[in-house]
């Protein structure tokens, strides 16, 4: 017979998996253009563009996907305005030297930081 007291166990509550719901494309981290940018421009402008595009990845594969696109965003600029300055100081630097004012230039400051020790 049947036992009149059993009570079957509860059914635990099951989420719905909605598989409609595909997530935003991966924004582009700018990580190895941010390394370029530190080794050949601009050191501390590409560190500052390295740090927030290796959160990028972090944040998107955490489902964070605003932040991870806000991320992204701050990386490129960093990594652009580094890039311009030192684009920008490589065109003055050789507009010095082919004009030829670089050794005058030069001049100017050994003379005004001599210490009065001609050597």
């Amino acid at each position: 017979m049947e036992d009149q007291y059993y009570t079957p166990p509860p059914v635990p509550e099951q989420k719905a998996v909605r598989m409609d719901e595909i997530p935003p494309l991966k924004p582009n981290n700018w990580l190895w253009q941010s390394i370029v940018v530190t080794l050949l421009c601009c050191i501390p402008l590409g560190i500052v563009g390295i740090v927030y595009a290796a959160k990028v990845d972090v944040l998107y594969f955490n489902g964070r996907y605003q932040e991870a696109e806000a991320a992204a965003r701050s990386a490129r600029t960093w990594t652009l305005v580094g890039f311009l300055i030192g684009v920008v100081a490589l065109i003055g630097w050789i507009s010095f030297l082919s004009t030829g004012s670089m050794s005058g230039y030069m001049d100017k400051i050994i003379e005004n930081s001599a210490s009065g020790y001609n050597f």
